[in-house]
């Protein structure tokens, strides 16, 4: 006995399989983009975090933080380009914030109406620096003012 399918099933999936195609390919961008987004933000915490490490008012804080962040992001992006750091220290307050292109090929999605150019990456970490020995002192202070140790 011999099995006939419709010509149909054929026309359907020529139709279909471009479109699902599309939505896999989208689905991993997406998955891209959100690494690359985590990758940057925790570079970010981390470089300024580094830099509030330092509590001699010798120490080089903008290098630290520059090696900091080239180190957490070299080699670990995905599809984001031209990455820059901008590092801003005022005072005891450090800023590093990251921005970076992120864009999908243009021979990805071939609807129309859908935009696959750049979309831009914004991610700030910040930290304060902050005197370890000062900051036991000020907790001692208050602890006798509450009343000691209980």
């Amino acid at each position: 006995m011999k099995k006939t399918f419709k010509a149909s099933y054929t026309v359907e999936s020529s139709l279909l399989f471009p479109f699902i195609l599309m939505v896999i390919v989208l689905s991993v961008y997406a998955g891209f983009f959100i690494h690359d987004r985590a990758v940057m933000d925790a570079a970010a915490n981390e470089a300024a975090l580094r830099g509030s490490e330092i509590t001699s008012p010798h120490g080089d804080i903008f290098s630290k933080v520059r090696d900091t962040g080239q180190r957490e992001t070299e080699g670990r992006l995905l599809a984001t380009k031209n990455l820059n750091m901008d590092i801003r220290i005022d005072g005891k307050e450090i800023n590093v914030t990251y921005s970076g292109d992120f864009s999908i090929p243009k021979g990805v999605v071939p609807v129309p109406g859908i935009d696959t150019g750049l979309a831009s990456i914004t991610v700030n970490g910040r930290s304060s620096r902050i005197d370890p020995a000062g900051f036991i002192r000020e907790c001692r202070v208050v602890e006798e003012h509450v009343g000691g140790k209980e």
